[in-house]
């Protein structure tokens, strides 16, 4: 013989039945036109990627390190020491006619040092999170990431850095998840 629902237990039913289900994921997007994402097109060594940063920059580069180290993320990024093979390197350039605020360079061969090299002319008059956000998406590139469309909504990957984002949206996290798994 079943037992009626106690008003406790009644009310716990309904709540359930009331609850959202679990949020949809963010789906991966796909690259600008002529991009790609390859784990052997990026910075990253034996899941690791080892750096030297710039002083002029440390506070965006810790920014941007930190951003890309959220919870799943499987890429370990650390200082480069005196043990360890370089990886990345954070330099800087002053080029008022360079239109990009900063490029991630990618050298081909094993044991070579990449560069995100920031253009002090173009991050001089960029607010705080802009800053952030510009070096958080070179290091992006820097992990194996491309471009997303315009169209794509919230991603701190478009071509165009904006001061809107400048941490990984869920979007990146998704095309990391895929890339890196």
């Amino acid at each position: 013989m079943k037992r009626p629902l106690s008003a406790f237990s009644a009310a716990a039913a309904a709540l359930l039945l009331l609850a959202p289900g679990p949020a949809h994921a963010v789906d991966p997007a796909p690259c600008l036109k002529g991009e790609s994402e390859s784990t052997s097109f990026s910075s990253v060594d034996a899941g690791e990627i080892r750096y030297t940063d710039s002083a002029a920059y440390l506070t965006e580069i810790n920014h941007a390190i930190s951003a890309w180290r959220y919870s799943g993320s499987k890429i370990k990024i650390f200082a480069d020491t005196a043990d360890t093979g370089n990886d990345l390197d954070f330099e800087e350039f002053n080029d008022p006619k360079q239109a990009a605020a900063a490029i991630w360079k990618y050298k081909a061969a094993p044991g070579w040092t990449d560069y995100i090299s920031i253009n002090k002319a173009r991050m001089k008059d960029y607010a705080p999170k802009k800053r952030r956000s510009v070096v958080a998406h070179e290091l992006g590139h820097a992990l194996g990431l491309c471009h997303k469309a315009k169209t794509t909504s919230e991603s701190l990957m478009w071509p165009t850095v904006q001061d809107t984002y400048d941490v990984p949206q869920g979007v990146d996290k998704a095309n990391y998840k895929r890339l890196w798994g």
